[in-house]
Order: C-alpha cells, then sequence, then structure tokens
C-alpha cells in the first residue's frame, strides 16, 4: 500500500534532519505533477470529459477539463455509433496545412490543435458532434493523511523532495545524491527519466498491460473465446462490421 503525506514527510525528515512544513507540503505536490508531466500514470487519468460541439464553429472551450495533458481524444456522433480518432497536430504543422478554418469544407473534423483551454478544429463544424477527450488530471495531497494519489509514486516523491530540502538548506552533494535517486543519472543532461520514476513509470506500464491481457483473453473453462469489436470508425471501410481477435 502507498505511503500517506506523512509517513512521506518522516522518511524525509529521517534524510535530512530538518523539518520543513511548508515546503515539504508544497514539493510533495510539485512531485506529482513533474511526474504526471513525464507519463500518463493510470491513477492520473480522468474517466471521458464530453465537450458538446457547436454546428458551424472551428473551436470549443475546454477549460472545463483542467487538463495537464490529453492522453486520448475522439469525435463522436452524439445521437448515433459513429466515433473517430481526432489526430492532434502542433502550430507548424498547423499554419502550413489549414491556415484559416473557416475557409474550409464543414464536415466531420480530422485534426485538432489545442492552444491554452481551446480545442481548434481544421473546418467548419457539422451538427450532433462532441469531442471526447481522455486526460491526465493534477494530482495533490489534501493532508498528511492522504495516501499518494498515484499508488506507484510515494517513493519517487520521498526522494524527490528530500533531495529538494537539501538544496533549499545548502547541501549540495546530499541534493544532488537524492535527485539522482529520484530522476536518474541522465535527466538533468539530456532529459532521460531514471530513478525511482522510471520504476514507478515501468510498474504503471506493467499494470496497463496485465489489464489489457485480462480484457482480451476472454478465458472460460481453458477456451480461449477471442474479443469481437465492432468498427465504430466512421471514414474506415469496414465500418460497422464486426472483427474477432484471438
Amino acid at each position: 500500500m502507498a505511503r500517506t503525506r506523512g509517513e512521506i514527510k518522516t522518511l524525509i525528515r529521517s534524510h535530512t534532519g530538518r523539518s520543513k512544513e511548508a515546503l515539504e507540503n508544497s514539493l510533495c505536490d510539485s512531485a506529482l505533477k513533474l511526474a504526471v508531466q513525464k507519463h500518463p500514470f493510470k491513477d492520473s487519468i480522468s474517466t471521458p470529459s464530453d465537450f458538446t460541439l457547436t454546428e458551424d464553429t472551428t473551436s470549443v472551450d475546454i477549460s472545463s477539463a483542467g487538463s495537464l495533458g490529453i492522453v486520448t481524444a475522439r469525435i463522436v456522433e452524439v445521437d448515433g455509433s459513429r466515433n473517430t480518432r481526432l489526430i492532434i497536430k502542433g502550430k507548424s504543422w498547423w499554419d502550413e496545412n489549414v491556415i484559416n478554418p473557416e475557409d474550409n469544407t464543414k464536415g466531420w473534423p480530422k485534426y485538432g490543435l489545442r492552444v491554452g483551454d481551446t480545442m481548434h478544429f481544421n473546418g467548419p463544424l457539422i451538427a450532433g458532434l462532441e469531442l471526447r477527450l481522455r486526460i491526465t488530471t493534477e494530482q495533490t495531497f489534501t493532508d498528511d493523511d492522504t495516501t499518494c494519489p498515484i499508488a506507484h509514486l510515494d517513493l519517487f516523491v520521498e526522494k524527490y523532495v528530500t533531495s529538494e530540502v537539501f538544496l533549499d538548506i545548502g547541501n549540495e552533494e546530499r541534493h544532488l545524491h537524492y535527485r539522482r535517486a529520484a530522476l536518474g543519472l541522465r535527466y538533468d543532461e539530456s532529459n532521460e527519466v531514471g530513478g525511482a520514476l522510471r520504476d514507478a513509470v515501468n510498474a504503471d506500464l506493467f499494470e496497463i498491460a496485465e489489464d489489457l491481457s485480462m480484457e482480451v483473453r476472454g478465458e472460460q473453462a481453458g477456451v480461449n473465446l477471442g474479443l469481437s469489436i465492432l468498427n465504430n470508425n466512421a471514414w474506415h471501410d469496414r465500418y460497422g462490421e464486426v472483427d474477432t481477435w484471438f
């Protein structure tokens, strides 16, 4: 079971020999935010959020999502079964290929550009559509009794906050030791994640793989039943047909 913030702070103080209440509380949340920016941990991903799209417009406000990052984006038909993946593009591609969305043909959007709290589409929208997002949401500790919101990260939070407290009290050698334990040897040079954060990412990926494996196997009495999938991709040549995977 993951540690609480109070338990993590007790360990931090045993490492540093100091008590920095306000700093420790703030750094625990900073450690979670840094980790989620590096990897969309399963515990940080929201249930799908739907945003109603208005006919003839070329954008929608997604500020209510409060997201750190978009994991998946789909365009969904409100009164039907069709849906497609919305391909998120960057500003350079957008400026070269879309330019002015209002000048393009009205239809089902294929590309999106996120700018702040707004999602832009490559052309005016037809009626009856929604944008469905799965996002990574900010995770925080409410108080010292709060268990680490992302279970795999309690060791990383301990090591990261310990390193930052050592930096605050001017112990550069111990700061670097714990920073490397938290983030790895190559993080500051090449942004390559290692250490306790890499271990947490690997554990999360293993759990996701296990979940997917359980969903796909569908075994009963030793017989692999396979998985039947209805193709709801609106523009796919097999739309509306069922494929079975074994």
